[in-house]
């Protein structure tokens, strides 16, 4: 029969592999939301230089004194469509590559929403200004399910049996709530600086559970062999707190009718990052149990960053333009040297049709990364490239109210560790036979896949934004 430490080796290899976001491989990090602001998602994620609407405050705390106006607000949804492909490679009998066979695909939507409202008043050529904003800064939700199969060959129609249920069920996310000052000064005609500044509370829980469950048939196969259930459930759950603050400071310059000049500046913040950890693995009677508890006490740290961006509006009399163009430099070496610091770019265009219907495009490229912890407990970080294209348009409901809709779609594709170690269906540790009862074929070895043999990840996400604004 298997021993106690068997048990614990096992639970802890699987631990340590990555837990889930929308992105199941984005376990640290999560899931970035920027702007939810619909007309901003619709050109690029830019807005760095936004006079139009309230949930500007949200991306440059500066924008709410560049808009000339003395209230205004916003509310948003968003809404995510997630597909996660998971393949290995696939040879013939003479070890040649042949494609990548799926063996796990996921498909799953999220929702979210937020809030802004400003408040400005002007004395002379000053503007001064206070606004408020809530909005999912960090996304940690996440499901997936993966069915495992013995290799049984499929004569005759039929079709595998199922040895094993994997679950990932995660739900989480770091809320941001912050208060905005500004004040702007008009110095020309035109020309007008704008300085702001945004203090925001950052505050979620997270809960993660992953599990392997035997099927049935698994069980009354290892029963009726020997006599009892002797195959181990596996559940390991996770439940932390995140909590810190988060500081960001802002220029708008309206250099003239033509060009626009934002800028913004977040400083390195430091959460506290507080929970604990329940590994458990069932047992036989006669064991003394294989369970694992532990506390969590870290920094988590989200970088310092640093945005430039340029509004350009071309003088047309019968169509309005705006082209936004966008940079941000991400410090991700503020959270460690496994890191590289890494610049994205962004890109949109608002070009309304007779005055009336405006057509918004747009695309980013973002750097991000995904970090692997090793059972040695060594740290691998990967750098990933998410491009993104973008679209959307707005309706005038009425007077100063609009509703503004975005659309965009994303993709990547790396290797990743496999997320439910092999080694952990291998039924002889567990019936102490010298040949498996759950797997025809007696030739396969069930070990675990390393960095030599990784899983190739194709993800892809559909994401739909609304915003509805009232502005005076």
């Amino acid at each position: 029969m298997i021993k106690k430490h068997i048990i614990i080796t096992l639970a802890m290899l699987i631990s340590l592999a990555g837990l889930s976001a929308w992105s199941i491989s984005d376990s640290y990090f999560g899931n970035r939301f920027g702007t939810l602001d619909a007309r901003s998602k619709a050109m690029g994620g830019t807005g760095l230089f936004e006079d139009l609407r309230p949930a500007g405050i949200t991306v440059n705390p500066a924008n709410l004194t560049l808009m000339d106006k003395c209230a205004g607000i916003t509310a948003g949804a968003f809404v995510n469509r997630n597909e996660d492909n998971r393949a290995v490679p696939l040879y013939n009998s003479f070890d040649n590559y042949i494609d990548d066979s799926v063996y796990a695909s996921n498909i799953n939507f999220y929702d979210d929403y937020s809030g802004a409202a400003f408040a400005a008043l002007k004395l002379g050529r000053a503007r001064f200004g206070l606004g408020a904003y809530y909005k999912p800064y960090l996304s940690f939700d996440g499901n997936y399910d993966e069915q495992i199969r013995n290799n049984r060959n499929t004569d005759n129609d039929g079709y595998p049996e199922m040895v094993a249920v994997n679950k990932l069920a995660n739900e989480g996310r770091l809320d941001q709530a912050s208060a905005v000052a500004s004040m702007g000064f008009r110095l020309g005609e035109v020309f007008d600086i704008n300085l702001g500044f945004d203090f925001g509370k950052l505050f979620g829980d997270v809960s993660n559970e992953r599990s392997i469950r035997w099927s049935q048939w698994a069980i009354n196969t290892i029963v009726d062999a020997v006599g009892e259930d002797v195959l181990p459930d596996y559940t390991y759950t996770e439940n932390t707190e995140l909590d810190g603050y988060r500081m960001k400071a802002g220029i708008g310059i309206r250099i003239n009718k033509n060009f626009g000049i934002g800028s913004t500046y977040a400083l390195k913040s430091t959460l506290k990052r507080t929970g604990d950890w329940c590994s458990m693995m069932e047992t036989l009677p006669d064991e003394n149990g294989g369970v694992m508890l532990g506390r969590i006490d870290e920094d988590y740290i989200l970088p310092s960053e640093i945005s430039l961006g340029l509004n350009y509006q071309p003088r047309n009399m019968l169509m309005r333009t705006r082209f936004n163009l966008e940079t941000q430099w991400v410090m991700f070496s503020d959270i460690s040297t496994h890191y590289e610091d890494c610049l994205n770019f962004a890109a949109g265009v608002e070009h309304h049709i007779t005055n009336r219907l405006p057509l918004r495009l747009g695309f980013s490229s973002e750097n991000s990364y995904l970090r692997f912890v090793e059972p040695d407990g060594a740290i691998i970080a990967r750098k990933i490239i998410t491009p993104t294209v973008t679209g959307g348009s707005s309706i005038i409901l009425a007077d100063n109210l609009s509703l503004d809709i975005g659309i965009g779609y994303s993709w990547r594709e790396y290797e990743a560790l496999d997320l439910f170690k092999d080694s952990f269906y291998n039924d002889k540790h567990y019936t102490g036979n010298n040949t498996y009862l759950l797997w025809p074929n007696q030739y396969i070895v069930l070990s675990d896949r390393g960095w030599e043999n990784p899983d190739k990840v194709r993800e892809s996400n559909v994401s739909l934004s609304a915003s509805l604004s009232v502005s005076w």
